[in-house]
């Protein structure tokens, strides 16, 4: 195995080109780490077959083989060639330090930014200065993810030029649980951004401020609201379900409510029939309800509605159940 290894290298230079791809392709078979270096010169190689060929061998072999290896791609002149090199950072583990730190001063940002996630693991607190001191705006935004930035440079970030640092930013902020004043929220708020997370965390830590804050949320708001609860709320005892009840955001309860079976028509009546929710949404919840017109339940309270109600709307709507349910009986 060994001969047929050093003859496969030395046909790495041959001048036929078949010969020197059989070559390729024997080394591969043979899966031998040691055989790496071989593929360097083939980097440079005019044929795209071969520089692709060479990348694979890198991707293959080049974290058992070292640092050394990862930086022959990272200090490559072929964009391509740098950005392998940076995909092989992260997987290169704690001896990754030293590259990871030099390949931040690379000309491309995605070198930049893959070699900024893969510093994530180093605890240093110069690498934490490092990544959120970048021009970079996407290695700063990686930055406050660090585990040893300060909390005044987290709060700094929050009013960093550049809008995706400072949403990075409010992310690490809100699960940190970090203590903030509610005017910290606005610029967000008015940008649409972490809407849902802002409201999550105003409900823990300051109840108290969900009324002032309700009071800015705008229809933008209410839709990402509602994609979270029916993305991930199962429950209406859920915290943040309670919480908006109590301060009167109806709007994506409602919208959550009517996905739910049976099993939430206590809440359901509870909007349906709640004055504060737009009439629109009302009339929808009830006539969801068309398809369960043979409960006797849904029909006792339709028809009490009907009795009560002064929105046309919504009698329209009882009228539509009543219908169904007699139908139904015929």
């Amino acid at each position: 195995m060994a001969n047929d290894i050093s003859r496969a290298m030395t046909r790495l230079k041959h001048r036929d080109i078949r010969t020197r791809r059989r070559a390729v392709r024997t080394l591969f078979e043979h899966d031998d780490p040691s055989v790496l270096d071989a593929f360097k010169a083939l980097l440079d190689d005019e044929d795209g077959w071969f520089v692709s060929k060479a990348l694979d061998a890198y991707r293959m072999w080049g974290v058992v083989a070292g640092p050394d290896a990862v930086s022959t791609l990272l200090q490559h002149r072929n964009l391509d060639v740098r950005r392998a090199g940076a995909n092989l950072l992260g997987p290169l583990g704690d001896a990754g330090l030293e590259l990871s730190l030099l390949a931040l001063s690379d000309g491309d940002g995605v070198v930049q930014r893959k070699a900024a996630k893969a510093l994530l693991r180093f605890e240093e607190l110069n690498v934490a200065e490092r990544l959120m001191d970048h021009a970079n705006m996407a290695v700063r935004s990686t930055g406050v993810h660090h585990p040893a930035l300060s909390e005044k440079r987290l709060r700094a970030a929050l009013e960093d030029d550049h809008e995706q640092v400072r949403e990075a930013a409010l992310e690490v902020v809100l699960n940190q649980g970090m203590d903030l004043d509610m005017n910290a929220f606005v610029p967000f708020l008015e940008a649409n951004q972490q809407t849902v997370n802002i409201l999550i965390w105003v409900a823990e830590h300051q109840p108290e401020g969900l009324g002032e804050l309700t009071a800015r949320l705008e229809s933008h708001h209410m839709k990402a609201v509602s994609d979270h609860l029916r993305n991930h709320v199962l429950e209406s005892d859920d915290a943040l379900i309670q919480h908006l009840l109590s301060v009167g955001v109806l709007e994506p309860v409602a919208r959550w409510v009517i996905r739910q079976d049976a099993a939430e028509d206590e809440l359901r009546w509870q909007l349906i029939n709640d004055d504060r929710l737009h009439v629109i949404e009302r009339s929808k919840l009830l006539e969801r309800l068309v398809g369960r017109a043979n409960e006797s339940d849904v029909v006792e309270r339709a028809e009490h509605l009907m009795a009560t109600t002064e929105e046309e709307l919504l009698k329209v709507a009882c009228e539509n159940l009543s219908t169904a349910a007699s139908e139904l009986r015929s």
